[in-house]
């Protein structure tokens, strides 16, 4: 039976599940799951647009997670949910073209402490790539994406 609503509680005991496992791993390995997990949502997002758009496959293939989620705004995907991909973006963009930089300086210039300091951003990026996915998995089984 579909459910049409995701509550506040189920979605967040859906993402602490999952960050559970990842807090045990090295700061590196968590980028490089919040990385693959970005990937991934990428992925998937192009196929929405492959499926529900007819666009083609190759074409999609060069898109960046950005040009993706512009697509979808451009056929009306639900506001709340681009908003949400939005801030995804951020995080990912971050992750991929400054974060471990910075985190290296950083550690050179301030020692070990300054990677502690990073973990910030790194944490609340893996809990919005964990929010992106339970959410799209709970409009995609609904039928409401």
């Amino acid at each position: 039976m579909k459910k049409k609503e995701l509550t506040q509680e189920e979605l967040m005991k859906k993402i602490t599940k999952n960050l559970s496992l990842v807090e045990k791993m090295s700061f590196l390995e968590q980028h490089a799951v919040f990385m693959g997990k970005a990937q991934l949502v990428e992925l998937e997002l192009g196929g929405l647009l492959i499926r529900k758009y007819n666009y083609d496959e190759e074409e999609i293939g060069k898109y960046t997670l950005g040009k993706i989620i512009r697509e979808l705004q451009k056929h009306k995907l639900r506001p709340d949910f681009v908003e949400l991909l939005k801030e995804l973006l951020k995080y990912r963009n971050s992750l991929a073209h400054e974060f471990l930089g910075v985190t290296a300086m950083g550690n050179k210039l301030a020692g070990s402490d300054f990677e502690k300091l990073q973990y910030k951003e790194l944490r609340y990026a893996l809990f919005k790539v964990e929010e992106v996915t339970h959410v799209y998995d709970f409009l995609s089984e609904n039928e409401m994406i």
